[in-house]
């Protein structure tokens, strides 16, 4: 039995490792289960050892007991502590967020379909009333207009002009006022929105002057600052110098002849016969005078004739001033030719580079007309420069391509072609072909800014493709670049690039802007110069020699006349009597001396008053008042009737000719007010044209006459 009972025990021993494993599968705890026995009776171990033989043989050949519940204590131990190799413990996993995605550079095609399509809706909009979608329109026509770099769009900014025109009279002056920022936003660069808003600005409130002062000072510096409205007012100007040099000579002379041709007729008797009456040979003068204007000579021969007549009778200041505005009048056809090549715009190659760098609706035009010549092989390098940027802008990178490789083989090393080439090479998705030509621009043009700031860009959003170890050191270049960039132009630190997820090509990279200078000599008007020439040389001459031969000889004729005056003492002319005004000739009355100042009869009355009789004296008297009133009235009627004649008529031929300039201009600017060159969008008002030259004209009229009246005063 006890044998038994220590079998049983040993298989329950043996038992427990096999259980063990079950335990060492949990993942957080291992342990062991211990069974704990009570010590046995060494005897029975003895008795055991002695005899294994027979137990063996006992146990073989009686029954198994059956088994009885277990009562023994179980303790739940850790398992042995084993020695093992210390472990390092592992660092947690790093978690990178995913990085966003670059949205590519964006380069949307924009049409002049597109940008009056939404005109169109905002026409459509304000004749419904519905300021919402005509507000959503006014703001996309401004996105359109800013995505594409368009400068000015001068049609449509004239369309919201007229609108607010509209309000205006409808007395809705707030909505106008609305409607002309629109417009000036549209076409900065438009003087007829900035006139028209100072107008309204006056409308809405008179007393605030420096309001309407300042805007209608920007619209005039915006005039004189744009190509295509500075030249054509540059030309009506001198348009109306040349007119006021003609009127004047045409004055000057005129005063000179009416008033000494009486003593060139007295010399000219000298050459009949006795038998000869002097109002026939003083017909036959005035006929012989007359036929250059009879067979229709023009009028430079007519005035050199008129001249050359009474160049004997006439004071030194008188002659010479008369000879150089003959002579002036001679060039005129010159002077107009110049000023018809130095000034013309409209038709010219310029005119279509200026439309294409602006970028307005009026472009698609000037860009057929270039690629007509680029076929042609005749486009230059401007032109074909600013097609490339037009269509760069406008989302035709591959056509800017090819435009940009046509200017580059004419002219290479050009700073702002290379940025604008690189611009559209970065819209192809070339970066590596783009920072390569921003890089050659800045060592071009060190000072300009835009591709240092391009090439921060570029390096920015490539930064965002790199490798975690190669991201700070592409950043530190684009933070460098656009350091630099700042730099240059303090502007830029102001500007903010466009939203990540809309990273427009125009929005987010500089294009420097070409200077005027740079393809204004494309406003070449040799066709034009000539054809003016032409035609005012045929007005003022057309008997006289075209070119430099018919302008040489008319100097020459009037500074011959001039000199020819000079000789009027040698020559024995007559000249005017200080107090009766009858000639004072050396050939009729021989005992007048050389230098007499007074015709005979004069010396006799009032030199030798003894000798001559009270009633003559008187008679002679009544002579001189009566000439004197006559020359009063004349002079007060040629200085009525231009300012600066009644003075040429009274010895002060300067002041009269600068007078007479200068009213002859202001005339000349009421008549010709509307001006001889139209721009297509309107230029100054016209009463910022007439007012001045009114006022001129008033002042000039005024103040001459006054003066003249002086004149005469003192002199009697």
């Amino acid at each position: 039995m006890l044998r038994s009972i220590l079998g049983l025990c040993c298989s329950l021993v043996l038992l427990v490792p096999a259980r063990a494993p079950a335990l060492t599968q949990e993942p957080l705890l291992r342990i062991e289960e211990k069974v704990i026995e009570p010590e046995p009776d060494p005897s029975t171990f003895q008795a055991t050892e002695e005899d294994p033989e027979t137990d063996t043989a006992e146990d073989a050949h009686e029954p198994e007991p059956e088994p009885r519940p277990d009562t023994r204590r179980r303790v739940i131990a850790p398992p042995p502590v084993k020695p093992a190799a210390p472990v390092t413990p592992e660092a947690p996993p790093v978690v990178v967020p995913p990085r966003p995605a670059v949205t590519p550079v964006m380069a949307p095609k924009v049409t002049d379909a597109d940008l009056l399509g939404v005109w169109e809706r905002w026409k459509a909009a304000r004749s419904r009333n519905d300021l919402a979608a005509a507000e959503a329109a006014q703001k996309e026509l401004l996105t359109l207009r800013q995505e594409v770099l368009a400068t000015d769009l001068e049609p449509l900014s004239m369309g919201f002009v007229r609108e607010a025109a509209v309000r205006r009279r409808a007395g809705d002056l707030a909505g106008a006022l609305a409607l002309l920022d629109v417009a000036v936003t549209l076409s900065p660069g438009l003087p007829a929105a900035r006139f028209a808003r100072a107008e309204t600005y006056v409308v809405e409130d008179p007393l605030n002057v420096p309001r309407a002062v300042g805007e209608w000072k920007d619209a005039l510096v915006t005039l004189a600052g744009d190509a295509r409205y500075r030249r054509p007012a540059l030309t009506d100007l001198g348009a109306l110098v040349l007119a006021a040099w003609a009127a004047t000579a045409v004055a000057v002379v005129a005063v000179l002849f009416l008033r000494r041709i009486r003593y060139a007729l007295h010399d000219f008797h000298h050459f009949f016969p006795r038998a000869v009456t002097r109002w026939q040979s003083g017909l036959l003068g005035l006929v012989l005078l007359a036929l250059p204007a009879v067979l229709g000579a023009g009028l430079v021969p007519v005035l050199l004739v008129l001249f050359a007549s009474v160049a004997l009778y006439v004071g030194r200041a008188e002659r010479w001033v008369a000879a150089v505005l003959l002579m002036g009048l001679g060039v005129m056809p010159l002077a107009a030719g110049t000023l018809a090549r130095l000034t013309v715009f409209a038709g010219t190659p310029a005119e279509d580079v200026y439309l294409l760098e602006r970028g307005g609706l009026s472009a698609e035009g000037a860009a057929a007309r270039v690629r007509a010549r680029a076929q042609a092989r005749t486009a230059r390098f401007q032109e074909l420069g600013a097609l490339a940027y037009y269509e760069s802008r406008r989302g035709l990178l591959e056509e800017a391509r090819t435009a940009f490789k046509a200017a580059t083989a004419l002219k290479e090393g050009d700073a702002r072609m290379l940025t604008r080439f690189g611009n559209a090479l970065l819209g192809l998705g070339d970066e590596e072909g783009a920072v390569l030509l921003y890089t050659q621009a800045s060592r071009a043009d060190p000072s300009m800014a835009a591709p240092h700031y391009n090439l921060g860009q570029v390096y920015r959003r490539r930064a965002r493709l790199l490798p975690d170890d190669q991201v700070g050191k592409e950043l530190d270049r684009s933070t460098s670049a656009i350091a630099q960039a700042q730099a240059l132009d303090k502007e830029l630190i102001r500007r903010e690039p466009p939203p990540e997820d809309r990273p427009v090509l125009n929005l987010l990279l500089l294009s420097p802007t070409v200077p005027e200078s740079a393809w204004m000599a494309l406003a070449d008007g040799t066709e034009e110069g000539a054809r003016v020439e032409s035609q005012v040389g045929r007005w003022l001459s057309p008997v006289l020699p075209a070119g430099p031969v018919g302008w040489g000889l008319t100097a020459a004729l009037a500074a011959l006349a001039a000199v020819f005056g000079e000789a009027a003492w040698r020559m024995k002319a007559s000249r005017g009597c200080e107090r009766c005004g009858q000639a004072v000739c050396l050939r009729c009355d021989k005992d007048l001396s050389v230098g007499s100042a007074m015709c005979g009869q004069c010396v006799h009355v009032f030199a030798r008053k003894s000798q001559v009789p009270k009633e003559f004296r008187s008679r002679k008297q009544g002579e001189v008042d009566r000439h004197k009133a006559w020359t009063t009235r004349v002079t007060y009627a040629l200085g009525s009737l231009m300012s600066g004649a009644g003075h040429v008529g009274t010895g002060l031929p300067v002041r009269g000719a600068l007078y007479a300039f200068v009213f002859s201009f202001a005339l000349a600017a009421l008549v010709l007010h509307r001006g001889l060159v139209r721009t297509p969008y309107g230029d100054a008002p016209l009463y910022l044209k007439l007012v001045p030259a009114g006022t001129v004209l008033f002042f000039v009229y005024l103040l001459t006459l006054r003066g003249l009246r002086r004149h005469q005063r003192g002199e009697a």
